[in-house]
């Protein structure tokens, strides 16, 4: 019994693994919080440079939304998830490939994608296994890395206009 529970956890932690990634591409915010802990730690420093630190997981995801809300499409892909469970707590590795398109104002499209993998901790919860560490380790970049800085720019001028 105790291996099929590890086999069942295993297969949920995969599933906010990937439900990560399909809020996002979706632009299904509310997924897309299901994710997490109230309280999460964001570690994209790997790619910002931005040292990690627990963050109001309400506030990124509003935040998220505005950057995504500027990009023409996203896609991510999760793959080669490898699963450790101890107890409550957990940790998922992942290799990642994400691809992120912004619609120029002449009309071209801009491209940039990441890759390398996640490396994120989980909790088991009363409602199910949340996330409450998320590490980006990006190992190779291709494209246009203004795309990212675009889109934050321009969520900012939107929220600022709209403020």
């Amino acid at each position: 019994m105790a291996n099929n529970n590890l086999v069942e956890d295993r297969l949920a932690i995969i599933e906010v693994m990937n439900n990560y990634a399909t809020g996002l591409d979706a632009r299904d915010w509310k997924l897309w919080r299901t994710v997490f802990t109230d309280e999460t730690i964001f570690d994209l420093s790997s790619w910002n440079q931005v040292p990690p630190r627990p963050l109001e997981t309400d506030r990124v995801v509003r935040g998220q939304a505005r950057i995504f809300a500027e990009l023409k499409a996203t896609q991510h892909f999760l793959t080669n998830h490898r699963i450790t469970i101890k107890g409550d707590h957990a940790r998922g590795i992942a290799h990642m490939r994400a691809e992120h398109w912004l619609l120029e104002d002449d009309g071209s499209i801009a491209r940039y994608t990441m890759f390398g993998y996640y490396d994120d901790k989980f909790l088991r919860t009363d409602n199910g296994w949340k996330m409450c560490e998320m590490q980006l380790n990006v190992t190779q970049t291709e494209g246009d890395r203004r795309v990212m800085d675009e889109a934050q720019r321009r969520a900012k001028v939107r929220r600022q206009q709209n403020s």
